[in-house]
């Protein structure tokens, strides 16, 4: 909120303007003059301090009242003297009119007014001419400073609703489209298959070589199938019952089932368990996996740890991360990797890393590619711990 900001920037403005009208009174020798405003000063900068970084931004009418007394008792000592120093009152005036809403705008004002003319009481002037044209037009400008910043914030206010409604529209949208494309590229991915086993049925309806069609028809079943389990895994992995699945074990059944025949170093440390679906988090991190033992030349890393920090907060996690010594990833398609049916693969479906992004980030972790030190590509996956 535009109100809370400002009152964050009033806080340390006021402690700078506390301070340097501390400085301007000791160099012109004002404060060896007057004793009691050397005090007044020191007082409110420690005051002003302390708001500083022992406060919220929630909005307190101590702050202001507090100004504003002590803006009097400046315009008090200096009366006479140093007449500008009624402008002081304008500054919390305008923040107040900001922090607060409809009718209460008016109360600080209304206590500035007071304030001001108990300083011509104390003096005996409040009577004359000139003292009261002077609080009359104070009065009018507290009171139209107060009605122009509120006026301020309900158009910021308003500015800002506006923005947050487009920005939220955004997004629909942006949700809209991803929606479409998915969808156009699963019924291209639906269509293929069909097409062939349509063609074997016609084939096979005309009486010629059953084998090869029913063995097509087989084979293109059975990749709709694939097909069509892993866009179920891709659109749910958040209704799957969990369990804790042991990671360390799970990566280790994973890098037995595939055998590859390539190197594999790892430093997998035992003991570490998520609270997770263990079929769906073995299809994410076996996606993964192979995705990496795909691209290399000759080894694949992984590494399995704890950390004392998940994604900066205080929470501790779990980090995952395989490398390749492949080709890496270009950075032209580095933001898409993860999107569905995207595939530099010649017969990949594209499902792949998409599946692993959306079971991950199911279970509140984040998934990240970057450069792997032996040159390829370096995936990491983080978890954070349950508490």
């Amino acid at each position: 909120m535009a109100a809370t900001r400002y009152f964050s920037y009033y806080k340390t403005g006021r402690f700078i303007f506390a301070l340097a009208i501390l400085i301007s009174f000791q160099m012109v020798g004002l404060l060896q003059v007057v004793h009691s405003l050397f005090y007044i000063l020191g007082i409110y900068c420690l005051v002003a301090l302390i708001r500083v970084f022992i406060s919220d931004n929630v909005f307190g009418y101590f702050d202001f009242i507090f100004d504003i007394v002590f803006i009097t008792a400046i315009v008090h000592i200096s009366f006479g003297v140093y007449s500008y120093m009624t402008l002081f009152y304008l500054f919390p005036i305008f923040i107040s009119s900001i922090a607060v809403k409809n009718r209460k705008i008016f109360l600080i004002p209304a206590i500035a007014v007071c304030c001001y003319a108990a300083v011509y009481v104390l003096h005996g002037t409040f009577f004359q001419s000139e003292s009261i044209l002077s609080i009359s037009l104070h009065s009018f400008s507290f009171f139209l400073i107060a009605f122009a910043g509120n006026s301020m914030n309900e158009r910021i206010d308003k500015q800002e609703r506006y923005i947050r409604s487009l920005e939220e529209e955004h997004i629909k949208m942006q949700g809209y489209e991803r929606l479409y494309r998915v969808s156009a590229d699963l019924a291209h991915e639906l269509r293929n298959p069909l097409a062939s086993i349509s063609a074997a049925v016609q084939f096979i309806k005309e009486g010629k070589n059953c084998g090869d069609f029913v063995e097509m028809l087989g084979s293109e079943t059975t990749r709709l199938t694939g097909l069509v389990n892993d866009f179920l895994m891709f659109s749910r992995p958040s209704d799957a019952p969990r369990e804790l699945v042991d990671l360390a074990g799970l990566i280790r059944v994973i890098l037995e089932r595939l055998r590859p025949d390539k190197q594999i170093k790892s430093e997998i440390r035992d003991g570490i368990t998520l609270l997770a679906n263990r079929v769906y988090l073995d299809a994410a991190l076996n996606n993964i996996v192979v995705n990496a033992v795909e691209a290399s030349k000759s080894l694949v890393f992984l590494s399995l740890k704890r950390t004392k920090t998940f994604s900066n907060t205080n929470r501790e996690g779990i980090i995952l991360e395989v490398e390749d010594d492949g080709q890496g990833i270009d950075q032209s398609i580095k933001d898409r990797i993860f999107d569905p049916f995207f595939t530099t693969k010649p017969k990949g479906t594209g499902l792949g890393l998409a599946i692993a992004y959306r079971v991950v980030a199911s279970y509140g972790g984040i998934i990240m590619v970057d450069r792997s030190r032996y040159g390829g590509a370096r995936i990491t996956v983080a978890f954070p711990i349950e508490t």
